[in-house]
């Protein structure tokens, strides 16, 4: 059976392509197409566990009957957004405009072919009505092919009589579509305008949520199934915040997970963080650039680094420490991530990551302490490395000469002789950080069993005089799942 432009009758409207800095606006329009009777499929909402990314994209991409791109600097960047909306582009290179709508959100200019079409302008709108009526009345204008309005201009001496803001544009399928699987949805209509989260005063406090490694293991070892842990995570956060709420607090500005995402670091496994990532987003209302992520133990993929091994044997070369291969995929998670994320890095020449959240006047260093881990029998073990230490002393001077707030991720636990290298990283960095973060000793299993759970770590951004003193900033931990969660507990090491 077929419907609209002879695509079946249950494919949907629209696929919303969108850079994860601007999911908050992309939540927002797919609220509201969905709200006045079309069907869309938005990643945050459709991405489920177990969905290889790429082939959902290339699915949805063919089972939509046009693309929206929200266009922002963002998405300009965003490799997976480029291919997204040039894929719709060359679906109908002679009425691109048929398969591929753009909504303006940021006041920029367009370059390349994107300038050729024409957008959907939410910039400057004067309020949520007036940003509504624009979008449903360019996006049924699109559908319908031409830009005849659905009601009669009146009368040219009298005053112009229109459709209502939520009127259905004519033409339109019925509301009711059936939607092909679960999708996450959200508690509450999402805000307009959708803007990113605004700054603290440099004398408030900051909340960070710690999420020690959820290990998604694509076969079950030790430790309940991926959608089952996801799910529990998910009801665990939740919980958290709502203790937070009720007590006076507000929500976590910013997430940590040091490590251990996956359970061998398998491509499968990585997809299943990304989905679950996308939820707790949604959960916890944060932006990608509140995420600080760092590789654990549990994330090199040791087939990766045997196969390089032996491709050196091939080719009768000396394998290059840290064996770059090993992290093939926690890459593509990494980028696929941060994809049109202006900042967080992770590459051959910098295996490690610097994450600034200037709102909060805060920086994140994402230490990376598997530069040893690897396949060989003695490559089981923490290490940062004399070259990753000192880079980071270098780049937390300068933070911290600029008065801010300077937090420490690790993969391995920080309070224990994990790290090979402890006491000569403990040396140069713990004196210019003022929180460093760690999975607690003994989670090298899944996380519950170890009886670590989400922890909320409330911060105090007290200015810092740029002395290099960590004295004037205080940090206490607030349980938010299973497992206890004190200050001073191993999780939460004060930077002096």
């Amino acid at each position: 059976m077929t419907g609209q432009f002879g695509y079946p009758a249950d494919a949907a409207h629209f696929l919303i392509s969108y850079s994860p800095a601007d999911e908050r606006w992309a939540t927002w329009i797919a609220w509201e197409l969905e709200r006045a009777g079309y069907r869309t499929i938005l990643q945050a909402w459709d991405f489920v566990a177990g969905t290889n990314f790429i082939e959902f994209m290339d699915r949805a991409i063919c089972e939509s009957i046009a693309v929206i791109a929200v266009l922002s600097p963002n998405y300009v960047r965003s490799r997976y957004g480029r291919l997204e909306w040039q894929a719709a582009f060359r679906s109908a290179p002679d009425d691109p405009q048929r398969r591929l709508i753009t909504v303006r959100i940021e006041d920029f200019d367009p370059e390349g072919l994107l300038a050729t079409i024409t957008y959907v302008d939410l910039v400057g709108a004067a309020d949520e009505r007036d940003a509504r009526r624009r979008l449903l009345r360019r996006v049924g204008e699109a559908m319908r092919g031409r830009a005849k309005p659905t009601a009669g201009p009146g009368f040219p001496a009298g005053p112009a009589v229109g459709p209502g803001d939520d009127e259905l544009p004519a033409g339109q399928p019925p509301p009711q579509i059936a939607a092909h699987h679960p999708r996450l949805r959200l508690r509450h209509p999402p805000a307009y305008p959708p803007q990113r989260s605004t700054g603290h005063a440099a004398d408030t406090e900051v909340t960070l949520l710690h999420l020690p490694g959820p290990r998604f293991a694509r076969q079950p070892c030790a430790g309940p199934a991926p959608r089952q842990r996801a799910k529990e995570l998910l009801d665990a956060v939740g919980s958290g915040v709502d203790r937070l709420l009720a007590t006076g607090g507000t929500g976590p500005d910013a997430l940590l997970i040091s490590g251990d995402l996956t359970a061998a670091g398998g491509i499968r496994e990585f997809d299943e963080a990304l989905a679950f990532l996308a939820r707790l987003r949604d959960v916890l209302d944060l932006d990608a650039g509140r995420i600080a992520v760092v590789p654990g133990p549990h994330d090199v993929n040791h087939a990766a680094c045997r196969a390089y091994f032996a491709s050196c044997e091939a080719d009768e070369v000396r394998p290059q420490p840290p064996y770059w291969d090993k992290w093939r995929h926690y890459f593509r998670f990494f980028t696929e991530l941060y994809d049109g994320v202006d900042g967080p890095t992770f590459d051959r020449h910098r295996p490690w990551s610097v994450f600034e959240m200037p709102e909060l006047n805060l920086v994140v260093a994402g230490i990376n302490s598997t530069m040893a881990e690897s396949h060989l029998p003695d490559g089981h073990h923490g290490l940062v490395g004399a070259a990753q230490a000192h880079w980071f002393a270098r780049r937390l001077d300068r933070y911290r000469s600029g008065g801010w707030l300077t937090a420490g991720l690790i993969g391995h636990p920080a309070a224990s002789d994990a790290v090979r290298d402890h006491d000569s990283v403990a040396a140069l960095l713990t004196p210019r950080l003022h929180l460093l973060v760690s999975p607690p000793p003994g989670c090298g299993g899944d996380a519950a069993s170890a009886g670590a759970g989400p922890t909320f770590i409330r911060l105090s951004t007290a200015a810092d005089d740029g002395s290099g003193a960590a004295d004037d900033v205080r940090s206490r931990a607030i349980a938010a799942g299973p497992g206890p969660a004190t200050p001073g507990s191993p999780d939460i090491v004060s930077g002096r």
